[in-house]
């Protein structure tokens, strides 16, 4: 690009001297001499700057146009100006001209030349950019906007960025505080936020209605500022709010469930919990059946508002709606007798309240297990001591370490010597059962499953060894050996396979480097998916998204196993980069005759297609079932309405009924 200079004097004798001396020192300049006035109005259009002389008539009008066509002006003077406060403020040189002095303003002129050159075409790119957009955006400088398009003056109720100013005294007050956003009017340095990836924020629209963006931010080189671009992303919010209703809530009592203790357990590092209480309502079932649903359904209810207005001026006590007639209080702080003060304060006042419907009147009595563990599992452990109160027949039973069954121990040793022995002599083996393609009824993949056979030839299901060698370190050997026979069996068919690994798998040393290892060996990389159960032991979501990437490269797929189990954390799942979805048999297995079931489902499935993920329905156990997920539009079904786990893959189409 040349710059074009203009030296505007009626003497300059050695001009031809003076060009070739800048054109040494300078490249692309071009310089041309006039001291005809018309001439230089006339052609004052193609020159970048000018140096004018105040000899010049008409040189006032001549400074009058540069400015109109943004030229740069170079005032030629035999003295400083006197009059005009105006021509003072100009750029001047005093005549005699000395060549150096011309050529450190030339070199300053070009520069500003092609840094305006720059942002002019800076200029034109957003401005070209922004007309193509679709999506809200505005340009700030951090507190005010700059520059608003009409989607987000529609967004924000405004005409223009001086009504979006007014409306919002900073620009970041447009961001409400919600609990999903990642951005709200709380933070003051807003903008650094915005380069992090999934960035998220909240604005109330014309019709105060919350809507939820991605925001993305992209950095201009001039005056500090910045383009802000926003993506609607509340459809997504609403899936994963109406799924977080639906997998966290009880659906009949409006209360917390079990999935969301355990989500927020899982979540959250610091929530420890001193105590837990297992309430359970004493032979509901017979209350049920001789006085009807409706009225079983208002004492549920009943029984956790008495519940609730028990500990609802503690705030270190929780409530939660366990499965059936069980219900959980979790307590972070209080001393273990207050605790123990309210539990039977809770039973005594649920036994003394009569439920009234109609002509009946229903009495109801409370059992309760309660835990202080530290060494075990507080469910687990205040469900045991539960059980032991009811066949005690005692308000409560309180677990303490102590009563760890010695009985455990001797069934842990017994498989614990089973397993190694059948590492020892090469008796774990893998069983495939099919995953069948919902609209072909083909065969399209099978899932690869350990199984132990025992000292006489009995094949042994993982539920009676799976837990036995996590506890005993031998869980991540089980599992390399059902990944090196599974890609061997499958290196030469024509199936996609899926094996399961877990998260201490992951998180073990040399894991991934085992996968490659064998990725090299059999080939399979196009064919295998990894289905990963995302639960409770899950601790580091960045390192388990950071392995889903790496064997994505490798050309492997990823399945979550058991979604919907209670323990699926959505806002994670965003975040990794799966293929299919499991949506977990405890849902599919009732999904013909339980509501919520069937609703947690269907929205999983939506949920899944929005997504662009591939779902495969679990433990398909009659036709009545197929039809419901077929109906949903699950696009795998697995289960034993097709087949049972096999010896051998060498199924390749559902042959019909298996009963028949």
């Amino acid at each position: 690009m040349r710059f074009n200079v203009l030296i505007a004097d009626i003497s300059l004798k050695d001009f031809k001297d003076f060009n070739q001396f800048i054109k040494d020192k300078l490249d692309d300049i071009n310089i041309s001499f006039s001291s005809n006035s018309d001439e230089i109005l006339f052609n004052i259009e193609n020159s970048n700057l000018v140096l004018l002389s105040t000899s010049i008539d008409n040189h006032s009008e001549i400074i009058e146009k540069c400015n109109d066509l943004g030229i740069y002006v170079i005032l030629l003077a035999n003295e400083l100006p006197s009059g005009s406060s105006s021509l003072r403020e100009m750029d001047i040189l005093i005549k005699p001209l000395n060549y150096e002095e011309i050529l450190s303003k030339f070199e300053y002129y070009t520069r500003a030349f092609k840094k305006d050159s720059f942002l002019q075409k800076e200029h034109e790119l957003s401005s070209s950019v922004i007309k193509n957009i679709n999506n809200p955006l505005f340009i700030t400088d951090g507190f005010n906007a700059i520059f608003t398009n009409d989607h987000f003056n529609k967004l924000t109720g405004c005409e223009n960025e001086n009504e979006v100013n007014r409306k919002y005294n900073v620009i970041s007050n447009a961001f409400e505080i919600e609990e999903t956003s990642t951005v709200t009017k709380e933070n003051k340095d807003w903008l650094k936020y915005c380069d992090e990836k999934g960035t998220k924020v909240c604005i109330i629209n014309e019709n105060d209605e919350k809507k939820f963006f991605s925001i993305q931010r992209i950095n201009l080189t001039h005056n500090n500022t910045s383009i802000i671009l926003l993506t609607d992303i509340s459809h997504e919010i609403k899936y994963k709010n109406d799924l977080d209703n639906l997998l966290y809530t009880d659906n009949l009592t409006k209360l917390p469930n079990r999935a969301r203790l355990i989500e927020q357990l899982q979540s959250n590092k610091d929530l420890i919990l001193e105590s837990i209480s297992i309430l359970d309502i004493n032979s509901f079932k017979e209350i049920n059946d001789f006085f009807g649903h409706k009225i079983g359904d208002s004492i549920l209810k009943g029984v956790g508002e008495l519940i609730y207005a028990s500990i609802e001026n503690y705030p270190d006590l929780s409530l939660y709606k366990f499965p059936a007639d069980t219900y959980c209080v979790t307590n972070t702080t209080l001393e273990q007798d207050k605790f123990l003060e309210i539990i039977r304060d809770i039973v005594d006042s649920v036994y003394k309240k009569v439920f009234h419907f109609d002509q009946y009147e229903i009495d109801v009595k409370l059992t309760c297990g309660i835990s202080f563990s530290h060494k075990n599992n507080k469910l687990i452990t205040a469900d045991i001591a539960l059980q032991s109160a009811k066949k005690d027949h005692k308000d409560y039973l309180v677990f303490y370490d102590e009563l760890d069954k010695f009985q455990e121990y001797e069934n842990n040793m017994l498989w614990t010597k089973k397993l190694k022995a059948a590492f020892i002599n090469d008796k774990i083996e893998v069983f495939f059962q099919p995953l069948i393609n919902n609209n072909t009824m083909k065969v399209d993949k099978y899932e690869c499953l350990v199984r132990l056979i025992d000292e006489e030839e009995k094949v042994i299901s993982p539920f009676f060894f799976l837990d036995i060698s996590k506890k005993s370190n031998q869980y991540t050997k089980l599992t390399k050996i059902v990944i090196e026979k599974s890609f061997k069996r499958f290196e030469n068919l024509p199936f996609e396979f899926s094996v399961n690994i877990s998260y201490e798998d992951i998180e073990e040393p040399g894991f991934l480097d085992f996968i490659k290892e064998m990725l090299r060996k059999y080939k399979v990389g196009n064919r295998v998916v990894f289905e990963i159960l995302e639960d409770e032991n899950v601790k580091n979501y960045s390192f388990l998204i950071s392995f889903i990437d790496e064997i994505k490269a490798l050309g492997c797929k990823v399945a979550i196993d058991d979604f919907g189990s209670g323990y699926s954390n959505f806002e994670h799942l965003l975040k990794m980069n799966v293929d299919y979805l499991k949506i977990d048999a405890s849902l599919i297995k009732n999904i013909a005759t339980d509501e919520n079931s069937y609703k947690i489902t269907k929205t999983i499935i939506e949920f899944a297609k929005s997504l662009n993920l591939q779902t495969i329905a679990e433990f398909v156990e009659n036709e009545k079932i197929f039809d419901i997920i077929k109906d949903l539009g699950a696009d795998f079904s697995q289960g034993y309405y097709f087949s049972a786990p096999i010896s051998k893959p060498d199924l390749y189409e559902f042959p019909g009924d298996t009963n028949e």
